[in-house]
């Protein structure tokens, strides 16, 4: 069996831009119902941070890094390209795609779906996350343990 490795921090690749006037846009968006960027529908509402995401951040045990399209330096550009919005594992230096926007679309909003996506795809990378025994979630609805699923 082949030694995990441990998650360093993760990077949160929304697909909207920085600032205050896209964070207005986007808020309207939700505000709308008008479809924005999923990633930020998982873990902002109107007001900021969810809660409920506040909480799963604690849980996960790394820093967590978000990171807006226009603020994408070549490094991390060369791992997302264009999958946006994304979410990218640090692990001794190396940086690996681990939820792409399909995955992120599956959650349907759901910060539980989230955090079980993230524990399902950090296995299948043969990663681990620092306290896994606090972050352990039942995998996300529809997809099995990671050893169940086929290839």
């Amino acid at each position: 069996m082949t030694q995990k490795r441990t998650i360093d921090r993760l990077i949160f690749v929304f697909s909207a831009g920085s600032g205050a006037l896209n964070a207005f846009v986007d808020s309207a968006k939700k505000l709308l119902m008008i479809k924005g960027c999923t990633l930020c529908g998982i873990t902002h509402g109107l007001a900021g941070e969810k809660s409920e995401w506040k909480e799963c951040k604690e849980e996960i045990g790394v820093p967590v890094d978000y990171v807006h399209s226009d603020e994408i330096d070549a490094r991390l550009g060369r791992v997302v390209g264009e999958s946006l919005p994304c979410i990218v594992a640090e692990a001794q230096g190396e940086l690996i795609l681990l939820l792409n926007p399909d995955a992120l679309e599956r959650c349907r909003g759901s910060v539980s779906d989230l955090k079980g996506r993230l524990n399902y795809f950090a296995s299948m990378h043969q990663l681990a996350f620092p306290a896994a025994h606090a972050f352990a979630a039942d995998p996300a609805p529809g997809m099995g343990s990671p050893q169940a699923r086929p290839g």
